[in-house]
């Protein structure tokens, strides 16, 4: 149940975009508020002859839901679409037509995944299902007889394994109540597909729900089924801690059923599972009171609403609460378009330089001007969703450092910086003969810069040639100092400074960090630090990155703060070791996600102490909150200590989830 305004704008839709009707008439006899949601449909409607489907639907859903700024345009046109479906279905459209084929991949392709992400699965299931008998009537049918048949087989199991949960609930002294429910045909028949089985082969073709009273039963009622049944590995996911971007919330779980057969299970509260069903639909009935449920689906049930759709949770009248209600799930991207119809995703407040970049490094590199919507505009134009932008390119123009100062997009800022810097490759090599020259004359000792001497030092290294290795010392990724020793190893027995400089350097292949870091890998005598936002600690796979005035800083290969390198690769040390030293300990980071803050703190430190490793600092991010989240910084000797750290509080009774905080 949508409002009066959804209804009548649902009816008068077809007729805007035929041409029946004007929007100006409809303003007139219905108002601005249906005006403007017909108006917002029919603009989906029209799409469809723009974009390229078969190449683009998750841009063209992207489209959809940021042109839609009113989430009643996007119910409505979901309706209309399921509309449509069931009236081709009644007609017996023949599946191989023109018509048939296009709706059905519209449909499979773009309005299921839009339901599915604003948490209407209902209507996600019936979209697949119509589309699916549509495009394909006999598989589908046929499927169906299946289904039915071996339902009647199955039902007895189903019942009992319905009773064996509920009675163990029972004993637990947990209330809900227990269902088991077929998967739909279009999902059975895509697992079939990927699968490549048959339906005999399948044993996961019923799901089955808990649904208890409050978030405490549904860990209790885990705890119950964990115990009970043998879990599947791999299977488990939190989405109450943890829930979906459109704020769908559940615990799920797969075990061995009591029949030897594999059975999923979903535990939720009963709020939890009206959202799960009617996604942001039942969220609005909830605000009418038409489930009796009152409150506590305001600000903390729906946050996603809060801060995804800019939602005016407060509002008493259900019809306010939709007028109020503004889509906008991708707030990051804007979807633009080129003149041909092809859709370009790009970050928020992009411009045409980024937009150019994005269709190919090379219109990128010779852009001169643009159109936005058959508008001249400057390259500093920030963007909207829907604009329209055509490149105008010379043979001679090249891209311009300013340019540095307004684009957004990572390819857009790496191509400008590459093409500078290699224009800017000869004055660095400059500058690196220059470092090399002024640590030849602090030697001393009769030493000169000789192209015999570079060869050494490039032989040494193992670089192409000695512009590279002038190049490298230019750029901070090698030191002058290192590279005088490997051009002029003999000067270390005489007692010079080159020889001084590498004192215990061990081997080539070694370098030392003024922090007690040693490397393997490493081509230089520059400091070396862990990172702090990571944490590194040996074992780990690692990354090196090249940092003004400190020497070089260690991430892991993951750690989101290297996206912040991603335009520098000449600052970047790959293929590192980090080998653990002896008596040294490492500052590593947990989340432990617990049932309950009761004991787990003191049996989390004990766990810590038996693994002969230190707690520095434990804090609960919210003592009270169920499940609780507790914070941990921890030394340890290695990843393999840290693992063990790791594993042992995962054991922990009570405890959910242990995971490593990188970034």
């Amino acid at each position: 149940g949508l409002d009066v305004a959804s209804v009548v704008a649902g009816m008068l839709v077809k007729g805007v975009i035929s041409s029946a009707v004007t929007l100006d008439q409809v303003r007139k006899e219905f108002g601005v508020a249906v005006a403007f949601l017909v108006e917002g449909t029919a603009r989906i409607g029209q799409l469809s002859s723009r974009s390229q489907l078969d190449t683009q639907t998750e841009d063209y859903r992207k489209m959809i839901l940021a042109l839609a700024r009113d989430i009643r345009v996007v119910l409505i046109h979901l309706a209309l679409s399921l509309q449509q479906l069931r009236a081709m279905v009644a007609n017996k459209e023949p599946p191989d037509s023109p018509l048939v084929v296009r709706t059905a991949a519209e449909v499979l392709g773009i309005d299921a995944p839009i339901a599915h992400r604003l948490g209407v699965y209902w209507l996600k299931n019936q979209l697949e299902d119509l589309a699916f008998w549509l495009r394909e009537p006999d598989t589908y049918l046929d499927l169906l007889d299946r289904l039915k048949k071996r339902r009647k087989g199955g039902e007895d199991v189903v019942r009992k394994v319905v009773s064996i949960i509920e009675n163990r609930l029972e004993e637990y002294d947990i209330k809900g109540w227990v269902s088991g429910r077929e998967k739909h045909p279009y999902s059975v028949w895509c697992k079939l597909q990927r699968k490549g089985s048959t339906l005999d082969d399948l044993h996961d073709l019923i799901a089955y729900r808990i649904v208890v009273e409050n978030k405490v039963d549904c860990y209790r009622a885990l705890g119950m089924i964990h115990g009970e049944l043998v879990p599947i590995p791999g299977r488990f996911k939190d989405y109450i801690a943890l829930p979906k971007s459109n704020g769908y919330q559940s615990l799920h779980t797969a075990c061995i059923g009591p029949f030897g057969n594999r059975i999923e299970i979903q535990i939720r509260t009963e709020e939890m599972h009206q959202m799960a069903e009617g996604g942001v639909a039942a969220h609005w009935y909830y605000k009418s009171g038409g489930l009796g449920v009152g409150k506590g689906v305001g600000a903390t049930g729906y946050a996603w609403l809060q801060k995804l759709l800019k939602v005016h949770q407060n509002a008493d009248d259900p019809e306010q609460f939709l007028e109020n209600v503004k889509i906008d799930l991708f707030p990051d991207e804007i979807y633009l378009f080129t003149p041909q119809g092809k859709i370009i995703t790009l970050p928020r407040n992009a411009t045409p330089v980024d937009f150019a970049y994005a269709v190919h490094s090379e219109v990128g590199d010779q852009c001169q001007g643009c159109k936005i919507n058959g508008r001249i505009m400057p390259l500093r134009t920030p963007l909207h969703t829907g604009d329209t932008v055509e490149i105008l390119t010379g043979k001679h123009p090249h891209p311009n450092r300013n340019w540095l100062q307004f684009v957004v997009s990572g390819k857009a800022k790496y191509c400008i910086s590459r093409w500078i810097k290699e224009r800017e490759r000869d004055q660095l090599v400059t500058m690196g003969r220059d470092m090399l020259e002024r640590e030849v004359r602090k030697v001393g000792h009769g030493l000169a810069l000789t192209d015999k001497g570079l060869q050494r030092g490039v032989d040494a290294l193992g670089l192409p040639n000695v512009e590279e290795l002038l190049f490298q010392i230019g750029v901070a990724r090698l030191s002058a100092v290192a590279v005088l020793h490997r051009m002029f190893p003999d000067e270390a027995g005489r007692g010079s400074r080159v020889a001084g400089t590498q004192k215990g350097a061990g081997s080539e292949r070694k370098g030392h960090a003024d922090k007690g870091l040693v490397l393997s890998g490493l081509l230089t005598d520059m400091a070396v630090h862990a990172a702090r936002c990571c944490g590194p600690v040996p074992g780990d796979a690692i990354i090196g990155i090249v940092t003004t005035g400190r020497g070089i800083t260690i991430h892991t290969h993951d750690c989101p703060t290297l996206q912040t390198f991603a335009g520098e690769p000449e600052r970047w040390i790959e293929n590192l070791t980090w080998p653990a030293a002896r008596g040294t300990q490492y500052l590593a980071r947990l989340r432990v996600m617990a049932a309950s803050a009761r004991k787990v703190l003191a049996l989390t430190a004990e766990v810590v102490a038996e693994a002969k490793a230190n707690v520095l600092e434990a804090r609960f991010r919210d003592r009270n909150r169920e499940p609780c989240e507790l914070l941990l910084e921890v030394e340890v000797r290695d990843g393999d200590h840290l693992n063990q750290v790791r594993k042992g509080i995962a054991a922990l009774p009570g405890v959910i989830h242990v995971e490593r905080i990188k970034g």
